[in-house]
C-alpha cells in the first residue's frame, strides 16, 4: 500500500492524457517566465523535511517527523520503509504547532498518547474516537489540539501491535498524522500555505530536500522511495515528493544527483522525472494511469551535479567523494579527464571531473527525454565556486572544451558537442553581504549595514561568473544566493538566530534585496536561486522571531521577492557598450578576463595570449574573454588591434560561437617597435541586444592584442 495513492479514476485519465500530450508539447514555465523575459527569473531552495524546518509543508505531519525510542535518546528498529518495528516516540513539533482537530491513522493498534505544551498555560492536546477495525487491521483516531503548542510535541506508541495475530511490542506500520482541514487519503501532498509560498518563485531547487550534501547513493536501492516513514536524513526525500510538488505548484525543478550515484541510478531519475514511477520503480515509457506522475508537461528540469564539490568543509561530503574519484583516474589516460596526459594536480583532477560527470549526467538525461527536449525541458548546469574562486569554473569550461570538441572513440562521447550542448547554465553562488558586520542591534549598526548592503564584491563576482559562461555559450545562473545577516550558519556573526532574525525583518531589507538583484542582473546574472525558505537561518525566508503556525507568506523578504519578480529587469552595465573601443593597458579594462596570459609588454599597452599546442589542443590556449554590450541586435564589424610578431591566425568567438579567424600576417620579423601596432582585417558577426562575451584566442602562434574594436 502507498501512502499517497491517486485513488480517483477522473485524475487518473487526466494524468494520463497530460503525460500523452507530455510527449510533444514545447517547454514552457507554468509562470510564463524564463530567463529570457523582461522581469527577474527567480528560484528557491528547500531544506529537509523535519519536526524543527519551519516549512509547515506537508500536509501528512509524519511527513515532518522523526521516531525515536521510548528514551528518546534511542533511535528505534525500523523496516525497509521506516516503520517502526517497536514501541517508539513520534516527534512532531519544537515550534509551534496550530490548534484544531488532527486524524490519525496507521495499521496496527497501540495505546497512544499525545504531549506538549499549550502557549499561555491553555490546555494541551488530547486523543478521542480512538478506533480498531480488525478486519483492516487499522486504527484511527482524533487528536484535539485546543490551543496552540510550542516547544517540543510527540506521540507515545505503546503495546504496539503491528498486527492482528501480534503478541508483543512489534510496531505499527503506514501512520498518517492529517491536518485539519486536509483528506485523509493522501489526495492532497502539501499545504496550501506552503504552496502558495513555492508560487512566489519560478524554480524550486530541492538541494536539502534530499540531503545532497551527506546522500550517499551509489545504487537506484539505496534512495528512499515513496513508502518511506518519518525523517529520511542522509539518504533524501524521495524524488517524487520533489517531482509532485513541481506539479502542484506548477514550478520548474532543479535537481542535485547525489555524488557517488551510478549510471543505472541516473537513468533511472531521468526515468523517473520523464515517465513517473509507481513509487518505488520509475516507468519506462508513458503511462494512463501512473501511481506517481512525472513531471507536469511544460515545466524544465535543471540538473546539477552534487552541491558545492570545492566545499571542503564539516558537513560537505560530496568534495572527498569527488576528489576521491578524481583521483583514481587522474594518471589514467583513457579516462576522459587525462584525455591530454596523465595529470599530477589532483585539485586540476578535481576541476575536471566536477566538469565530466556534470556533462556526463546530462548526457544520460539526453538519452532518456530525446535531443528535442535539451536546454528547453532539461537544462544540465555547471555549478563551480562563486567568481571562478580556484578556477573551477573556468577550468571545467576549457576541459570540456577540449575534450567534447572532437569526435571520440567511446560510444558515450562519439558525437562532436559544442559547450552549450552539454550544459544550459554555469556560474557560482550569488550570496551577499554587508561592508558592515551585524554585531549588534543598535541603530547605528543596522544604519551602517543597510547602508553597505550588498558590497561592491557582489557585483565583481556576478560579473567574472557571468564573463565566463556567456564566453561559452551559457546562461550565468547562482544555484544559491541572498542575503544572509552575519553569514554564520550558527544564526549571525555573533551566533544569535535572534540578531540574524532582526535584520531580516527590517524594512530596509526590502529596498537593499531589490537593489541587489538588480546589480546581480545588471551584471550578467540571469537565475539566481536564492537560499532557503526555512530551517537555516540566518538565510531563510521564514519568520524566525515569531515561527508561525501555517507556512510563512508574507515575511519581508518574500514581500520582497513579490517586488523583485514583478519589477522590469535592470538594463546590463556590464562591457562595454558598442560600438566602441575595448582597450587593454595596464590591466585590462573592468569586466575583461585573460587566461593564460604571461605578461603585459610594449610599455604595457599590449598583453600576451599563448598558443597552446599538443594533444590538449587549442582549447587551453591562451584567450581574452570581453563582455560588451549592444544597444540594438544587428550585424557589427570587429577588429584588432596588435602587434603582429609572427604569423597568426586568432579565432573570434561570441557567446560560445565561432564568429570567424582573423588571419595576421608577421611584419614585425619578431618583436615589434613600441609604435608598430597594426590593425587586423575586419569579422563581419551578428550581436543580439544586451550583453555578449567575446572570446579572441590564438590558434598557432603566439599573439600580443592591445585592443578590440567594434563597430
Amino acid at each position: 500500500m502507498t501512502p499517497f495513492p491517486l485513488r480517483s479514476p477522473w485524475l487518473r485519465w487526466s494524468l494520463g492524457v497530460c503525460l500523452a500530450w507530455a510527449a510533444w508539447a514545447p517547454a514552457h514555465s507554468a509562470s510564463g517566465v524564463d530567463v529570457d523575459s523582461t522581469t527577474p527569473y527567480l528560484g528557491i531552495g528547500i531544506n529537509q523535511l523535519s519536526y524543527f524546518d519551519g516549512a509547515q509543508a506537508m500536509a501528512d505531519v509524519v511527513r515532518e517527523s522523526q521516531f525515536r525510542g521510548t528514551d528518546w535518546s534511542e533511535t528505534p528498529s525500523v523496516d525497509a520503509h521506516g516503520n517502526p518495528t517497536q514501541d517508539f516516540i513520534l516527534i512532531f513539533s519544537s515550534n509551534r504547532f496550530a490548534a484544531g482537530t488532527y486524524t490519525l491513522v496507521f495499521q496496527g493498534w497501540a495505546n497512544v498518547g499525545v504531549s506538549g505544551a499549550a502557549e499561555n498555560g491553555g490546555a494541551g492536546p488530547y486523543i478521542t474516537n480512538k478506533r480498531y477495525n480488525k478486519i483492516t487491521n487499522t486504527t484511527t483516531a482524533d487528536v484535539v489540539v485546543p490551543n496552540t503548542l510550542t516547544g517540543n510535541c510527540w506521540f507515545n506508541f505503546n503495546q504496539t501491535r503491528r498486527t492482528s495475530a501480534s503478541t508483543r511490542s512489534d510496531g505499527l506500520s503506514n501512520l498518517h498524522f492529517w491536518r485539519p482541514g486536509y483528506p485523509a487519503d493522501g489526495s492532497v501532498l502539501f499545504t496550501q500555505e506552503f504552496v502558495k509560498a513555492m508560487k512566489k518563485f519560478h524554480v524550486i531547487r530541492g538541494m536539502d530536500f534530499v540531503s545532497a550534501n551527506s546522500n550517499a547513493s551509489v545504487n537506484w536501492s539505496d534512495r528512499t522511495d515513496m513508502n518511506f516513514q518519518g525523517y529520511v536524513g542522509s539518504k533524501g526525500q524521495p524524488w517524487e515528493l520533489l517531482v509532485q510538488l513541481a506539479n502542484a505548484t506548477d514550478r520548474d525543478l532543479w535537481i542535485n544527483v547525489p555524488v557517488q550515484a551510478n549510471d543505472a541510478y541516473i537513468r533511472n531519475l531521468a526515468g523517473l522525472i520523464r515517465y513517473g514511477s509507481d513509487g518505488v520503480t520509475p516507468y519506462s515509457r508513458t503511462q494512463t494511469n501512473p501511481v506517481y506522475a512525472p513531471l507536469k508537461a511544460g515545466l524544465r528540469v535543471y540538473v546539477e551535479y552534487g552541491n558545492e564539490l570545492w566545499n571542503s568543509g564539516p558537513g560537505f561530503y560530496g568534495f572527498g567523494w569527488s576528489l576521491n574519484l578524481a583521483t583514481k583516474y587522474m594518471a589514467d589516460t583513457t579516462h576522459p579527464i587525462a584525455y591530454d596526459g596523465a595529470l599530477t594536480d589532483t585539485y586540476l583532477a578535481h576541476r575536471r571531473w566536477i566538469a565530466y560527470r556534470s556533462a556526463s549526467i546530462g548526457l544520460i538525461f539526453r538519452q532518456v527525454f530525446g535531443d528535442a527536449a535539451m536546454m528547453g525541458t532539461v537544462r544540465p548546469v555547471l555549478a563551480s565556486q562563486v567568481g571562478n574562486a580556484n578556477v573551477y569554473l573556468s577550468e571545467g569550461l576549457k576541459w570540456a572544451e577540449g575534450f567534447y570538441g572532437q569526435v571520440r572513440t567511446s560510444p558515450a562521447n562519439s558525437v562532436a558537442r559544442q559547450v552549450n550542448q552539454l550544459w544550459w547554465g554555469a556560474g557560482g553562488a550569488a550570496y551577499y553581504d554587508s561592508t558592515t558586520a551585524p554585531t549588534d542591534t543598535s541603530a547605528a549598526t543596522m544604519r551602517a549595514y543597510f547602508a553597505g548592503l550588498p558590497s561592491a564584491e557582489f557585483a565583481s563576482n556576478t560579473a567574472i561568473d557571468a564573463t565566463w559562461s556567456r564566453g561559452y555559450g551559457l546562461k550565468s545562473v547562482a544555484y544559491e544566493g541572498g542575503p544572509g545577516p552575519g553569514g554564520s550558519s550558527s544564526g549571525s556573526a555573533t551566533g544569535s538566530v535572534e540578531l540574524a532574525a532582526t535584520y531580516n525583518a527590517d524594512s530596509r531589507m526590502w529596498a537593499r534585496m531589490k537593489a541587489a538583484h538588480q546589480i546581480y542582473t545588471a551584471n550578467g546574472g540571469e537565475l539566481l536561486n536564492y537560499y532557503v525558505y526555512s530551517g537555516s537561518p540566518p538565510w531563510d525566508f521564514v519568520n524566525d522571531l515569531n515561527p508561525g503556525v501555517v507556512s510563512d507568506t508574507s515575511t519581508v523578504k518574500l514581500r520582497t521577492i513579490d517586488t523583485i519578480r514583478m519589477a522590469p529587469k535592470a538594463a546590463p552595465t556590464l562591457g562595454t557598450a558598442v560600438p566602441g573601443t575595448v582597450w587593454f593597458p595596464n590591466g585590462g579594462s573592468v569586466g575583461v578576463q585573460f587566461d593564460g596570459a604571461a605578461n603585459w609588454r610594449y610599455n604595457g599597452q599590449a598583453i600576451r595570449l599563448p598558443v597552446t599546442t599538443g594533444t590538449g589542443g587549442k582549447a587551453f590556449s591562451g584567450m581574452a574573454l570581453i563582455p560588451i554590450r549592444a544597444e540594438q541586435a544587428g550585424t557589427y564589424r570587429f577588429s584588432l588591434a596588435m602587434y603582429p610578431e609572427a604569423d597568426t591566425q586568432v579565432e573570434l568567438m561570441i557567446n560560445g560561437e565561432l564568429a570567424g579567424t582573423f588571419n595576421i600576417p608577421g611584419t614585425c620579423g619578431g618583436i615589434c617597435a613600441d609604435n608598430a601596432y597594426a590593425t587586423s582585417p575586419v569579422i563581419k558577426a551578428a550581436l543580439p541586444a544586451g550583453l555578449s562575451v567575446v572570446r579572441v584566442r590564438p590558434v598557432n602562434n603566439d599573439i600580443w592584442i592591445r585592443r578590440l574594436i567594434v563597430r
